[in-house]
């Protein structure tokens, strides 16, 4: 998820998830929108010596190596429970919808506009939501990888997201919880991100372009202490 823990989220959206989101788009644009053809990185505005470090496309979103930061409407599903998989290696995981909030996502802040007018939602990448948490590194087992997803919002305002299910994972990975005590790494099937090498530079990178915008973002919940 972030450098100071190793962890990233400038993994690739899902391939049947973008797949998805790109058709979304392209349906949505029939109407001749302006605002959909912001959704290139292609139209960037010309970045201001020493004052900005990331160019800016025409909807507002920073562009940086790690994926597109802004103030927007998304699901976010760093805590999310989720029911146990599909036959298709997806799993369905109950996230939260979030507004007006910074976030680091795979696509920019005009094609998120263009899922919301059709009902959908994407989950991407914010700390905003886990000011108490804890992050508790584990191994093996299974779990959901949400960034990316594609979700949907019920009449009574919950959001399911469709996630990839990782199973027998290698690696470690990081999972939040409450408490550190009471926390497992097995209890339930969760949305968690998995751990690379310290050189990723998503989290810093989504940090220094909400700085780059004026403001700030709160930081890296803190970590359970290794058994």
């Amino acid at each position: 998820m972030w450098k100071a823990e190793g962890m990233s989220h400038r993994r690739a959206m899902p391939a049947a998830a973008l797949l998805v989101v790109v058709a979304l788009v392209i349906a949505g644009c029939s109407s001749g929108s302006s605002e959909t053809s912001t959704a290139s990185s292609d139209a960037t505005s010309t970045p201001t010596a020493a004052t900005q470090a990331f160019p800016v496309a025409e909807d507002g979103s920073i562009i940086t190596p790690s994926g597109y930061v802004f103030k927007g409407e998304f699901a976010i599903c760093n805590q999310a429970k989720c029911a146990a998989p599909n036959s298709d290696g997806t799993a369905q995981c109950t996230c939260q919808r979030l507004t007006d909030t910074w976030t680091l996502s795979p696509v920019p802040n005009a094609t998120l506009k263009q899922l919301g007018n059709q009902g959908n939602l994407l989950s991407t990448f914010t700390t905003a939501n886990v000011t108490s948490a804890n992050s508790m590194k584990c191994s093996g087992g299974q779990w959901a990888d949400c960034y990316g997803a594609l979700c949907t919002t019920a009449s009574d305002g919950t959001v399911t997201c469709t996630c990839p299910v990782a199973k027998d994972w290698p690696d470690q990975w990081m999972k939040y919880v409450d408490d550190c005590a009471s926390g497992s790494c097995t209890d339930d099937l969760v949305s968690v991100a998995p751990l690379f090498p310290e050189t990723d530079t998503s989290f810093t990178d989504f940090v220094a372009a909400v700085k780059q915008a004026g403001d700030t973002v709160p930081g890296i919940p803190t970590a359970c202490p290794i058994p």
